[in-house]
């Protein structure tokens, strides 16, 4: 059965051919242990977010309805509102952890100080919520209202439409509706519009779900998993995944996640990925012929929506290289995969092991010698929420300029630690140091990018008593024991089997190549290193 020729994309597709026989069961086995991996909602936990939605969407309405009647407005003739989701659950590829994105969509007699205001203080007066645990991010690129509901984070946007009343049904998809909208609206109401476009573009909505999955479950398990910290977002992973299946529209997900390994490690940077042609009559789209600041892109994803945005604008230089880094080591490993699924002999036990190893954690804590440890902390789990979130909104800023003087990488996930009523957030910087042409490491002062970074975050006007940063080096071998035990502990989890050593991950402690041999020797492995690097688990004995 041919594939629907709308849904190829730009250009037409580089393989429509029906899958091979060993594909199949190679999808089989990645969804079996995307599932032992927890990637998938329980039915129980879908109603719960279902039922959190609409008590979400019951207070908007009130609120709607209490802004017309303040403006003396009759009561009979009050207009509604409607929330849409977007983001991972409109796309049903959330994780039981997963927040929630919403959008409000209202008539204009709505505001967006009352937003801020008078909503928020409605949705605190909830016992679910509780009061100061709404917080508004009002200079937002996107103002948004964060709020926990219960154990949820949910994540809710505004779009006033320049409308006395919304039409029924609203179609959010109609381009006119943005007629008379400030850019803020346009891009709040634009996250609802890319998750429609999203599923509309794609050949086989199941087979780019289970393949979205995959590539989010691994972003998230090689550290770069973070649009805050410019890395891969799940908007970004979404538009790439979705252009890899317009190039292969007829190949099941394990396929698919193969192809997008093999497209995006040969992609050519800044080149943009589209789903479909932007328009160009639009002076707010992204285009790099007329706005120089589009043209400064390193890695453009642009989303399919009218008016077309960089949803990637945060990559920096040293974020686009740990991308690549990934990229390359995903394309060998999804390869061997491909092989054994195409093999007479394989075994559904034998493909489950290998996407198993395919999903195993960076190994971000052995690949460096020095680290900067960045500790965010606060007094409550609500306070370090704040805190964190605007600590890790300037974290990016600093990454990039300690990449000037030194290469530098950041793990997206920090690690959690409480210690009594004080909690942490610790997030980590990889470091390598250059050396000259006799092997002598340049002297690297980071004191003036420490500073700055301090001060950029120390000046939030929301910060209160007892949320606290402290930056510190840390080598490879004073690392936490939670951090350096991560890869044992993921080993221990599966079955062992010999595989072929890990010989493609560029090396970024080896210096250049006109530093003599000697200096580039391996460092000393433990008995412990040589058993992780063949894979095999390791027990630590309490003592």
């Amino acid at each position: 059965m041919a594939a629907d020729a709308t849904k190829y994309g730009i250009s037409q597709p580089l393989d429509d051919q029906p899958p091979h026989d060993g594909d199949e069961d190679s999808s089989a086995a990645l969804v079996t242990v995307l599932k032992a991996l927890g990637v998938y909602e329980s039915q129980e936990g879908s109603r719960r977010r279902a039922s959190l939605i609409d008590d979400v969407a019951a207070e908007c309405q009130h609120w709607c309805r209490e802004e017309w009647l303040l403006q003396g407005n009759d009561h009979d003739s009050s207009p509604r509102c409607e929330l849409r989701t977007f983001g991972s659950v409109k796309l049903d590829v959330h994780t039981p952890d997963a927040d929630i994105d919403l959008v409000l969509v209202a008539p204009r007699h709505c505001t967006r100080t009352a937003f801020f205001d008078r909503l928020a203080k409605r949705l605190e007066n909830r016992e679910d919520v509780g009061e100061g645990r709404v917080m508004p991010v009002r200079d937002a690129y996107t103002p948004v209202l964060k709020f926990r509901m219960n154990t949820t984070d949910v994540d809710l946007l505004f779009a006033p439409l320049d409308l006395e009343k919304l039409p029924e049904p609203l179609d959010i998809m109609d381009d006119s509706l943005m007629n008379g909208l400030d850019d803020v609206s346009v891009r709040s109401l634009n996250g609802a519009r890319v998750a429609e476009y999203l599923l509309d573009l794609v050949p086989d909505q199941s087979v780019f779900r289970v393949a979205l999955r995959a590539i989010k479950k691994w972003a998230r398990c090689k550290g770069l998993y973070s649009n805050v910290l410019g890395l891969l977002g799940g908007i970004n992973c979404a538009i790439l995944v979705a252009f890899v299946c317009q190039k292969y529209p007829l190949k099941d997900p394990a396929v698919v996640v193969e192809k997008f390994f093999r497209v995006m490690e040969a992609w050519d940077w800044p080149n943009p990925i589209m789903l479909r042609q932007p328009s160009a009559d639009d002076a707010r789209a992204w285009n790099p012929r007329l706005n120089p600041r589009d043209r400064a892109h390193l890695a453009p994803i642009v989303t399919p929506a009218h008016p077309s945005m960089n949803s990637s604008y945060n990559i920096g230089a040293p974020q686009l290289r740990a991308i690549k880094e990934e990229l390359t080591l995903g394309k060998s490993e999804t390869r061997r995969i491909q092989k054994l699924a195409h093999s007479e002999t394989r075994t559904p036990k034998q493909l489950q092991r290998a996407w198993r190893r395919f999903f195993r954690p960076s190994d971000f804590f052995e690949a460096h010698r020095h680290y900067v440890q960045v500790d965010v902390s606060a007094d409550s789990d609500d306070a370090l929420r704040r805190w964190t979130a605007w600590c890790e909104s300037r974290l990016r800023q600093f990454v990039v300029a300690l990449d000037l003087e030194t290469p530098a990488r950041v793990h997206a996930t920090p690690l959690e630690n409480t210690n009594g009523a004080r909690k942490t957030r610790s997030f980590f910087v990889g470091l390598v140091f250059r050396t000259d042409s006799s092997g002598v490491r340049f002297k690297v002062d980071l004191t003036p990018q420490v500073r700055e970074f301090s001060a950029r975050v120390n000046c939030w006007t929301l910060r209160t008593e007892g949320m606290d940063l402290c930056l510190r080096h840390t080598s490879r071998d004073d690392l936490p024991l939670e951090v350096r035990t991560v890869y044992d502990s993921s080993s221990e989890e599966e079955e062992v089997e010999q595989v072929d050593p890990e010989s493609e991950r560029p090396q970024p402690e080896d210096p250049p190549p006109s530093q003599p041999a000697e200096e580039r020797k391996p460092r000393q492995l433990s008995y412990a290193d040589m058993l992780r690097r063949k894979g095999l688990p390791v027990k630590r004995v309490a003592t």
